[in-house]
């Protein structure tokens, strides 16, 4: 069995190396210092009146950084172990969306101590995780269909309109639920925006790499595109939309239309890159 089968490890550049361990031992640090502040009774940043980090989600990030950097610095760490530790917390975020949907709000009323993971927040650990298994299973093809820049750029989306929902005072968007202490707080989305942050850095066989590293003008055009994705919805809002509405307003049709043209001006810019390499080996 080829050593690449069995074994995990990723060898990294010393700069992109330095900067997902720093990035990594910062979360990894703020996710403990959350669970235990939820053990000894004294929650960072609680309130009963609005959206709280909860130990569960702070749990599965630090397994989720655990797993990136024994990837990054085990040379000897299996790939199983991987598997099997990026599958848990993707199932748990699954079985808290099922939860949340389909159980009654008394019976979580029950347990005042329990803070389950929002919807939202669920969503996007569901986009990272799938993310770490696809690079997990295999090195980033050359291909047109670029999964992984697929999957890293939806994983953005929720944290995106958890931030317009915080900007506009809208519920909907930070996905509390009927117990309010569940949603997105902004010590969340402050975890999940740096989770994503190292993904990028520890990932240089992106095809978003490449498209950058090519010349100035992709860099300013993925930057309009960047700004037509999250800055263009706000300004939307700003402007068509009372604040402290309750339910989606045509800010999330604006983001959404911003994603699927972001997702595909990079899909199409993949099929153009790979169209050279396809008539080389013809």
């Amino acid at each position: 069995m080829p050593a690449g089968d069995f074994f995990d490890f990723v060898p990294l550049e010393r700069t992109p190396l330095r900067l997902t361990t720093v990035i990594d031992v910062l979360l990894g640090a703020g996710s403990a210092a959350v669970i235990v502040a939820w053990l000894v009774g004294q929650p960072i940043l609680y309130s009963a009146t609005s959206p709280v980090m909860s130990p569960l989600t702070a749990l599965s990030i630090l397994i989720m950084v655990a797993v990136r950097q024994a990837r990054l610095h085990l040379e000897t760490w299996p790939m199983a172990l991987s598997l099997a530790m990026t599958g848990l917390v993707l199932g748990g975020n699954v079985s808290s969306i099922l939860m949340l949907l389909m159980t009654p709000p008394e019976l979580w009323a029950s347990f005042p101590d329990l803070v389950l993971t929002s919807v939202m927040t669920s969503i996007g650990l569901v986009f990272f995780c799938s993310y770490d298994l696809v690079i997990e299973l295999r090195e980033t093809p050359e291909s047109a269909f670029i999964m992984d820049d697929l999957l890293i750029h939806l994983a953005l989306v929720p944290g995106g309109l958890s931030l317009l929902g915080y900007l506009l005072g809208n519920p909907t968007y930070l996905s509390v639920h009927t117990d309010p202490r569940v949603g997105i707080s902004p010590l969340e989305m402050g975890f999940l925006g740096l989770y994503a942050t190292a993904a990028i850095i520890s990932n240089r066989r992106l095809f978003l790499w490449r498209f950058l590293a090519a010349n100035w003008s992709n860099r300013v055009v993925f930057g309009l595109l960047f700004a037509n994705q999250f800055v263009a919805p706000l300004v939307v809002a700003l402007l068509f939309t009372q604040p402290g509405t309750r339910g989606p307003g045509v800010e999330l049709f604006v983001m959404l239309a911003g994603v699927v043209t972001t997702m595909s001006f990079l899909l199409l810019q993949a099929r153009v890159a790979r169209r050279p390499q396809a008539t080389q080996a013809a």
